[in-house]
């Protein structure tokens, strides 16, 4: 996923197939050393537009290796059920002080069927 960088935190569009379980796995660094996660708090959400505060969807987040800064984001199938359409996504993270936002763009749902 190409990604630009602003002081908003980076802009990465996202494509998905609607009912398909939802997921990334991230790696925090800064100049290539890895960010410890120790007592972050991650968070993301689908939302109808980049005004829009009302959570659509919300990623189940999980810190999966603090000390190497890896995350995982997901939304199971079972409640991915956004109808086909764009929408935004946001992600960011708390280092016990303050809100960080690391990433946001177009949530794309394409339909899925056989």
């Amino acid at each position: 996923m190409p990604v630009t960088f602003s002081d908003a935190g980076a802009t990465a569009n996202w494509v998905v197939r609607e009912g398909c379980t939802w997921s990334r796995t991230f790696t925090a660094s800064i100049n290539g050393t890895a960010v410890n996660l120790t007592g972050y708090t991650v968070t993301a959400e689908v939302t109808a537009g980049p005004t829009s505060d009302a959570a659509l969807k919300t990623f189940t987040c999980t810190v999966t290796h603090a000390a190497s800064g890896i995350f995982r984001i997901s939304i199971a199938a079972a409640t991915a059920d956004l109808t086909p359409g764009t929408y935004w996504w946001a992600l960011q993270w708390n280092d016990g002080s303050a809100d960080q936002p690391l990433c946001s763009g177009n949530f794309i749902v394409k339909d899925w069927t056989l």
